[in-house]
């Protein structure tokens, strides 16, 4: 009884430091080639450059409201830790080299580093990377809300830091939470969950094959 219980807590530890399985996409596509997974960082990024031309402002906020984090989270979700932060990466490079591939049409390195938003694009690095990370380490099927819900969170963190350093007329003293937080929590939340909903399908598919 003693043994089978200390096995539980061995396996339940595991979860995060066990060995890393296979992504989602690895799962889907056995023996996947280097070009392929190529193909699908590029595939990712364009996604998250699509997404993040559906957007709109709320009154007085410089920061838009956009499907990026839907992207951004399926990224990591589908394509795991490392093909995750590789994409979220080059997302980055992509705007910063000059292709229009923010909200609004946006890029350039001053659009990243002196702007408001830098501190969410520098978010979605962190968020591809852990959703990708918890998604191979057994935080995926019915578990698969979990990581979506860190990633949604962890936007944020780079975010409010960014906006706490830098000297920005935005937002007003006193309305960083209320101001750079609250008013995306909604449509986070919708967005994390479609997320899990679109990778817990996704890994239903991987359980019929096998």
């Amino acid at each position: 009884m003693q043994q089978t219980a200390a096995t539980e807590r061995s396996s339940n530890s595991l979860i995060l430091l066990g060995p890393s399985e296979p992504s989602l996409l690895e799962n889907l596509m056995p023996g996947i080639s280097i070009w392929q997974k190529t193909a699908a960082v590029l595939a990712g990024i364009l996604l998250v450059s699509l997404l993040a031309q559906a957007r709109f402002y709320l009154p007085g906020n410089p920061v838009p409201i956009t499907l990026q984090g839907l992207g951004v989270l399926m990224i990591g979700g589908v394509l795991g830790w490392r093909l995750g932060l590789v994409t979220a990466v080059g997302y980055h490079l992509a705007g910063m080299a000059g292709l229009p591939v923010f909200a609004n049409g946006n890029e350039g390195w001053n659009y990243v580093i002196h702007g408001v938003t830098g501190g969410y694009l520098l978010g979605f690095v962190v968020s591809a990377g852990v959703v990708g990370y918890l998604s191979q380490r057994g935080w995926n099927r019915g578990r698969g809300l979990w990581p979506m819900l860190i990633g949604s969170l962890l936007i944020y963190l780079p975010a409010l830091i960014w906006l706490s350093v830098f000297d920005f007329p935005w937002p007003a003293e006193g309305e960083l939470f209320t101001a750079a937080m609250y008013p995306f929590i909604p449509g986070d939340v919708v967005k994390l969950m479609a997320a899990a909903a679109a990778t817990g399908a996704l890994w239903r598919i991987v359980d019929r094959r096998r």
